[in-house]
């Protein structure tokens, strides 16, 4: 094979299957291993340095705390509130929960947790120390700045300020400090939140864990108290109405009773049953008046609250009925309240947040009042039909009965009994709802419960120095494998007579070790004998004459070590033939002259001498005479001529040759560097007989090859 060569095959081989347009890419075992072996000091040192950088950062960091509380959402607390209290309370949901979470998160709480601890007295607390690591980068950010931002002062610094509170300004940073290092999170899809506060100081860890749970179990509990006073300063207000309207009617049963004398029933002209039926009838119609009266005033009453009062009272009417509208609109009232005072708590009022929460709350306030008017304006028509029923009913009675104002007065009474009867029920509802209010300001409920308080940490959670070096050491170990893959991806130079043969089609005898080479000098040397006996047999079956052969030798270039590959030909040429005519064409260095001269059976000569002998004067082609003599005399002619990256051979020289071998450095020329020196030099590829490997490291070559290799066992024997 002589066309051109490809890059060479490295551990991922890409080989389109016939007939498919799409490339596969297969993994050799084989050649990962070897890949490995190959590589292996720059994955072992990949590996240190990361082990090294990280054990280094870990000795550097500052030893760090968790203090955890577990808090729960107590839904049978919720329950237990929603029914001592005269407000529904909201059902907890995932967006209730995650509320929850923003609270503890905020900065309003973290205030309290501040001023509870006096944390921003504390200097340990508000100057923490600092880990190597930052050190080292606020350093190096030190040192940039100027380079980045210059030298000039901002103009608003140079200008006079007033003097700023230094309290509050201790107070904020210590807040900013813990919103910093508190982390809350749920577990799982549960009630459950996990509050974990990481400090550097294990007692005072714990301390500020356990203040951020008692904090927000108090803001839970304040909320919960102010809902209840604001119902129960309304509630009071209508109880004294109540009250007194409950008071009035039953002064005016009693004096209707005086003044009528009704202490015996009187008339005749109805039997007693239908009087007492008829009677019946108009007392339910007037005990229907008078509570849909009261109703009514109490609506109209709750249309001219407060919008505050307005959301939070009128589920007071809705109780007990899912569908009325006024649950709906109250518990979203509440839960916007709600969000607009953490908002406000912790971005101030001038917030766009808050200024959107403000308007959804007016609009609930206008839709809650809207609401209502509709239900006064329901109640009103119910109210008059009830009014007109019981003017009927009473008209009825005063026409059929023949007593008259008797029994007229007997079915006012009844009426009169009615109306304070409702009254009495009224008031005493409020009287109960009132007292369930103070109840719960005095004793509030939390929804909330701490499962588990913050302990003192044992030990450090990080750094996690074992896990960090092991972190360390895998990642160096990653990047490694990378540049090592990188390595082995990159045009490699030619390492093995194998891939000299894959790559270019030109036929590689094996390897000439260098001088020092690391398996030893006997191995060494038994390498080199067999390479340059397979040399010389490759040069006989290239020429196979009876008489005298001559070889034209040559290096690809100047990086390998010519004078051991033309020494170990000679010693084969000589053990084959007795004698050996070695002619310096400029390929030879003088210490090489030098150390070719001790060989014997090997003569030495200039290539001048030699064109004397073999051309005529102005003749192109060597004289066939004096060749055949050259020829008798010695058996082999080995003609060492410059490299084939400096100039190109001369057709005289390549005319005189029978063969020629090709000298390649080990792990320095490319496939493609000599592919392209053979498509130059035409006339020496034509009689190229063989190419050889010089100055291999043989243990560094044996990393390039399968074990089951001929020249693996070759080098191995």
């Amino acid at each position: 094979m002589t066309g051109p060569i490809g890059e060479k095959g490295t551990v991922w081989q890409v080989a389109p299957p016939a007939g498919a347009t799409r490339e596969t890419v297969t993994l050799d075992p084989a050649r990962a291993i070897r890949a490995l072996r190959r590589q292996w000091i720059v994955i072992c040192a990949a590996a240190f340095i990361g082990g090294t950088i990280a054990l280094l950062n870990g000795m550097g960091t500052v030893p760090r705390y968790d203090a955890t509380v577990t808090i729960l959402l107590d839904q049978e607390r919720s329950e237990l509130l929603h029914q001592v209290s005269a407000l529904p309370n909201a059902v907890v949901t995932d967006a209730a929960i995650q509320s929850e979470m923003e609270i503890i998160r905020s900065r309003a709480l973290a205030l309290e947790v501040v001023d509870a601890l006096n944390l921003h007295q504390d200097e340990a607390f508000l100057d923490p120390p600092i880990d190597a690591s930052v050190r080292i980068l606020g350093a190096l950010r030190g040192l940039a700045a100027p380079l980045l931002v210059g030298s000039r002062q901002d103009p608003a610094f140079s200008q006079s300020t007033e003097p700023a509170d230094l309290e509050q300004l201790a107070r904020e940073a210590a807040a900013s400090i813990l919103l910093n290092q508190v982390m809350v999170e749920r577990i799982d899809r549960s009630f459950v939140m996990r509050l974990t506060f990481t400090g550097f100081d294990a007692h005072q860890t714990a301390m500020i864990a356990r203040a951020y749970g008692e904090a927000y179990t108090q803001f839970q509990l304040a909320g919960t108290t102010e809902i209840a006073i604001n119902a129960g300063n309304w509630i009071r207000e209508r109880l004294d109405t109540m009250e007194r309207r409950n008071i009035e009617a039953a002064s005016a049963v009693q004096q209707f009773r005086v003044e009528n004398n009704l202490l015996q029933a009187r008339g005749d002209l109805l039997s007693e049953q239908q009087q007492s039926e008829l009677a019946s009838a108009l007392v339910r119609a007037a005990t229907d008046t008078a509570a849909l009266r009261a109703e009514l005033e109490s609506y109209e009453a709750l249309l001219d609250a407060t919008p505050g009062e307005m959301a939070a009272i009128s589920a007071l009417y809705a109780d007990g009925d899912a569908s009325n509208p006024l649950i709906a609109l109250r518990r979203e009232y509440l839960e916007t309240r709600r969000n607009l005072l953490r908002v406000t708590s912790q971005a101030g009022a001038d917030h766009p947040q808050a200024t959107r929460l403000q308007n959804a709350l007016d609009a609930l306030s206008a839709d809650i009042a809207l609401t209502l008017e509709g239900e006064v304006t329901a109640l009103r028509t119910r109210y008059n039909i009830a009014k007109s029923r019981e003017n009927s009913l009473r008209q009825e009675l005063s026409m059929v009965t023949d007593t008259g104002n008797g029994n007229e007065a007997v079915g006012q009474l009844a009426q009169l009994e009615a109306v304070a009867q409702t009254y009495a029920q009224v008031y005493a509802d409020y009287l109960r709802r009132h007292e369930t209010t103070m109840q719960q300001q005095g004793f509030p409920i939390a929804s909330v419960q701490i499962l588990s308080d913050a302990e003192v940490p044992r030990a450090p959670s990080s750094p996690r120095r074992l896990r960090l070096l092991i972190s360390g050491i895998m990642m160096g170990g990653l990047i490694g494998l990378v540049l090592a893959a990188m390595r082995e991806m990159r045009t490699a130079p030619l390492r093995t007579a194998t891939e000299v043969a894959l790559h270019s089609g030109l036929p590689c005898v094996g390897l000439i070790p260098r001088n020092a080479d690391s398996l030893g000098k006997q191995k060494a040397n038994k390498v080199t004998q067999r390479t340059a006996t397979r040399m010389r047999q490759e040069i006989d079956r290239k020429v196979p004459l009876a008489k005298g052969r001559i070889v034209g030798l040559a290096a690809l270039d100047d990086g390998g070590d010519v004078g051991s590959v033309v020494a170990a030909l000679c010693q084969a040429m000589v053990a084959r033939s007795g004698f050996v005519a070695l002619v310096d064409a400029g390929g030879l260095s003088p210490a090489a002259k030098n150390m070719l001269s001790h060989l014997e059976n090997v003569e030495i000569g200039s290539f001048e001498d030699l064109e004397q002998s073999f051309f005529e004067k102005y003749a192109r082609r060597a004289s066939d005479e004096a060749l055949s003599d050259w020829r008798e005399q010695w058996p082999y002619t080995l003609i060492v001529m410059p490299p084939l990256t400096h100039a190109v051979i001369q057709d005289n020289v390549s005319s005189m040759l029978d063969a020629t071998v090709l000298s390649i450095a080990w792990n320095k020329v490319t496939a493609k560097l000599l592919v392209e020196a053979m498509r130059d030099h035409r006339d020496f590829r034509a009689g190229l007989a063989a190419t050889v490997l010089d100055s291999a490291d043989l243990r560094g070559a044996r990393r390039y090859m399968d074990p089951g290799e001929y020249e693996a066992r070759l080098i191995n024997a």
